[in-house]
């Protein structure tokens, strides 16, 4: 058996969009996105204001949420 070591591993997101404390939006890394705390991340998908991006393209919440 091979391995093909070109596959690319595709990440879920790599920036996220959500409302900021005093209006507009913040931006945030993948890993910076990871480091809030679990009640406020499920807060932005349930109510559904985070806006996802991979490669500067925008991507669902649940397509983002694959990997």
């Amino acid at each position: 058996m091979t391995v093909d070591t070109n596959v690319e591993i595709r990440k879920g997101y790599d920036r996220v969009e959500v409302p900021a404390a005093g209006g507009g939006k913040r931006s945030l890394t993948r890993k910076q996105f990871e480091t809030l705390p679990l009640r406020e991340r499920v807060s932005y998908l349930i109510e559904g204001n985070a806006q996802f991006f991979l490669d500067g393209r925008p991507i669902s919440a649940s397509e983002a949420m694959r990997t």
